[in-house]
C-alpha cells in the first residue's frame, strides 16, 4: 500500500492533512453562500425596479389626465369661439350664437372626447414602454377598438369659474390597475386617482361677442389689464392714478391694451356688472352667472357702428355700446380725455362712477 508521510503522497497526487482540510471548509462555505447572495440581490434588485416602474406608470397617468384636460378645453374653447365666427355669415338668420348654456356643453363634448383620445393613447404608449398591463375602470386599454375607449362621458365632468379670465373642469375618479408580468416578479399596483381640477386659460382667445356685434370691423382678444386690486372686495382700478392734459392713467394704456400689428387690443378688467366668457359665447348683454367675481369688460375702439348710433355719443363699455347706451366725455386739464383711436374717451355716468372716474381732474 501506498504510505502518506507530512501530508504528501506519491507522485500521484496530494492530500490534505486535517489542519488544512479545516482551513478550506470555511471558504468553501462562503463561496457557496457567496453565490446565493448575489441570486437574491439581483431578484431583488428586479422587483424593486419593476415595483418602481409600474408605480412610476401610475403617477404618469395622473399627471397626464390633468394636462390632458387642461389642454383639452383650451382647444374646445377655441373651437367654440371660432363655431361662433365662422357661423357669422353662414347661418340664415345671422346669429351664430350659442343658445343659453349650450356654449358649456359644446366645451364638455369635444373636452370629453379628446380626453379619452389622449388618454387611451397616453396608455397604449405606455404599456409600450414598460412592458406593462393597464386597465381602466377594469378594462384593459387593448380591448378598445382604435384605442377610443368611453372612459369619461359628458355628464362625469363639470365646469365651475373663479375669475374672468379662464374656468374650471373638475375630473371624477377612475379605478386604475397596472400590471407586470415577469419570470422574476408578478406585481400589480391598483388604486383611485384623486378627483382633480385643471384650469383653462381663455387669455388670448378671440372675443366672438365684439367680432360678431361690430359686424365683423373689431378684432378683440382676451387680455387681462395688470394695473387693477381689490380692496375690501372691490375692485380699484387705477384709471386716473396720472392725469396730464387730455390724457389718464392707467386709463390710456387699457384703452392701447396689446398693440400689436393688427391695432390695439384693449385690455378686459374684472367687472361685477360684466360678461363671462360663456356670456360672450352666447350672446348676453346681462350676465346670468351667479358670481360676480367672474364677469369682465372691455371697450369698443374707432366707433365702428357709428352709422347706426347717428350722432348719439355712445358709451365705449363693450356691452353698454351695443346696447346704444349714451355716455359723455371727461376732462382732463380742461382738454377732452381721447384713446388712442383719435376719438373721445365716452363712458356712461353709471360706469364712469363704478370705474371710479371723475368727469373731469
Amino acid at each position: 500500500m501506498e504510505t502518506i508521510r507530512d501530508g504528501k503522497m506519491d507522485d500521484k497526487g496530494y492530500a490534505f492533512t486535517p489542519l488544512a482540510l479545516l482551513l478550506m471548509i470555511p471558504v468553501v462555505i462562503l463561496a457557496v453562500s457567496y453565490n446565493g447572495i448575489v441570486n437574491e440581490v439581483n431578484l431583488l434588485s428586479a422587483i424593486a425596479i419593476g415595483g418602481d416602474v409600474t408605480s412610476s406608470v401610475a403617477g404618469d397617468i395622473i399627471d397626464n389626465i390633468q394636462q390632458d384636460t387642461a389642454d383639452a378645453g383650451r382647444k374646445s374653447a377655441f373651437m367654440a369661439v371660432q363655431l361662433v365666427i365662422n357661423r357669422t355669415n353662414t347661418l340664415p338668420d345671422n346669429n351664430p350664437f350659442f343658445e343659453e348654456g349650450e356654449s358649456e356643453t359644446y366645451i364638455l363634448n369635444n373636452t370629453v372626447n379628446m380626453i379619452n383620445v389622449n388618454l387611451t393613447s397616453t396608455c397604449s404608449d405606455l404599456e409600450k414602454q414598460t412592458g406593462r398591463t393597464i386597465l381602466i375602470n377594469g378594462t384593459p386599454i387593448d380591448s378598445y377598438t382604435n384605442k377610443t375607449a368611453n372612459i369619461f362621458q359628458q355628464d362625469d365632468l363639470s365646469i365651475s369659474q373663479e375669475d374672468p379670465y379662464g374656468f374650471i373642469i373638475s375630473i371624477p375618479s377612475l379605478s386604475i390597475q397596472v400590471l407586470q408580468n415577469s419570470s422574476t416578479a408578478n406585481q400589480s399596483v391598483t388604486f383611485n386617482t384623486p378627483p382633480q381640477t385643471a384650469y383653462v386659460s381663455i387669455e388670448g382667445l378671440e372675443d366672438p361677442y365684439i367680432w360678431v356685434n361690430t359686424k365683423e370691423r373689431n378684432s378683440s382678444i382676451i387680455y387681462k389689464y395688470p394695473y387693477y386690486n381689490t380692496y375690501m372686495g372691490n375692485y380699484e382700478y387705477h384709471f386716473a392714478d396720472d392725469v396730464t392734459s387730455g390724457k389718464l392713467s392707467f386709463l390710456w394704456e387699457c384703452l392701447m391694451g396689446a398693440n400689436s400689428t393688427m391695432g390695439y387690443r384693449p385690455y378686459y378688467f374684472p367687472d361685477p356688472y360684466g360678461l363671462t366668457f360663456f356670456d360672450r359665447l352666447e350672446d348676453r348683454n346681462v350676465s346670468n352667472s351667479p358670481t360676480n367675481e367672474t364677469r369682465m369688460s372691455t371697450f369698443i375702439l374707432w366707433d365702428p357702428l357709428q352709422e347706426d348710433h347717428g350722432n348719439l355719443p355712445t358709451s365705449m363699455l363693450d356691452h353698454e355700446y351695443f346696447q346704444s347706451v349714451s355716455g359723455g366725455t371727461i376732462t382732463a386739464n380742461k382738454n377732452i380725455v381721447m384713446g388712442p383711436d383719435g376719438k373721445n374717451f365716452i363712458i356712461s355716468n353709471t360706469y364712469r362712477t363704478r370705474l371710479g372716474l371723475s368727469s373731469s381732474y
